[in-house]
C-alpha cells in the first residue's frame, strides 16, 4: 500500500484529528450538552474554523458554543465517525477507534470508510433493490477513475448513475418498481451532489465551488487502486 504524505491528508480529516487529540481523556460539557464557551473559543483558534468569536452579527459576546458552526460541524463529524461520544456530561474518546485516532491518516481512513458506507446507502434508497447502492458506487468510482486526467460534468455523472441498474433489471423496470418520479430524480441529483461533496472534503475529489465539475485527485486515485471493493463491475444501463 502506498504511503500517504501529510500533503495528501485533507484539512477536514486533519481538523477532526486535532479535535480528538484536544478532547484527550474527556472534556466537561454544559448542562445542555454543549461544549463550554471557553472551550469553543479555544477550538476556533486551534482548528482554524473561521467562526465569529462573538457568535455572529449583532452579538456582543458568545453565549453558547452552538453558535460556532465550524466547530459544531467538526464535532458532529467526529461523533458520526464514532471517534467521540458523550457520557454523563462529558465528551470522551471512543476506545474502539483509539488506534485510528492516534494519527491524522488513521482518522482520514476511518472517515473515508464511513463516506463509502454513506454513499452506498444513499445511492440506493429503494428497499426493493438492496444491491443498487453497491453497483452505483462502483459505477461512480469506475467512471471517475476512467477519466482521471479530466474533469467530469456532475449532471452527466448523475444521469449515468440514475440509469445504472442491478444485474438482470432494466432501467424501466427498476424505475417503475420503485415508483420514481420527476421529483425523486431531483432528490437523487441532490444526493449525488452531497456524496461527491463528502469525498471532496476528504481530498478524494476536486470540485468546483458551484458543484458543476468534479475530478479524481491523486489521493482519490490511490483510494480507488487500493480498494478492490470499489472496482466491482457495475451493470451498464
Amino acid at each position: 500500500m502506498s504511503a500517504v504524505t501529510e500533503g495528501d491528508i485533507s484539512p477536514w480529516a486533519t481538523a477532526i484529528h486535532r479535535l480528538v487529540q484536544w478532547v484527550g481523556n474527556g472534556r466537561t460539557l454544559t448542562t445542555t450538552g454543549q461544549l463550554r464557551v471557553a472551550d469553543g473559543l479555544e477550538l476556533v483558534k486551534l482548528l482554524g474554523t473561521g467562526d465569529d468569536l462573538h457568535g455572529g452579527a449583532g452579538q456582543r459576546r458568545l453565549s453558547s458554543s452552538r453558535n460556532l458552526p465550524g466547530v459544531q460541524s467538526l464535532l458532529t463529524g467526529a461523533v458520526d465517525a464514532g471517534l467521540l461520544r458523550t457520557q454523563r456530561g462529558r465528551l470522551i474518546p471512543v476506545k474502539k477507534y483509539a488506534q485510528q485516532a492516534a494519527t491524522a491518516e488513521g482518522v482520514r481512513r476511518l472517515l473515508v470508510a464511513n463516506a463509502h458506507h454513506f454513499a452506498q446507502a444513499a445511492l440506493a434508497p429503494e428497499a426493493e433493490h438492496p444491491d443498487l447502492g453497491r453497483v452505483r458506487l462502483a459505477a461512480l468510482w469506475t467512471e471517475l477513475s476512467r477519466n482521471r486526467q479530466t474533469s467530469l460534468v456532475v449532471s452527466e455523472l448523475t444521469s449515468m448513475l440514475w440509469n445504472t441498474t442491478t444485474p438482470g433489471t432494466s432501467a424501466i423496470e427498476q424505475t417503475q418498481g420503485s415508483g420514481e418520479r420527476a421529483d425523486e430524480r431531483i432528490e437523487f441529483d441532490e444526493v449525488v451532489s452531497w456524496v461527491l461533496l463528502d469525498y471532496a472534503y476528504l481530498g478524494l475529489l476536486a470540485m468546483k465551488p458551484d458543484r458543476t465539475l468534479v475530478q479524481l485527485t491523486p489521493t482519490g486515485s490511490r483510494e480507488y487502486d487500493e480498494r478492490p471493493a470499489l472496482t466491482a463491475e457495475a451493470s451498464p444501463s
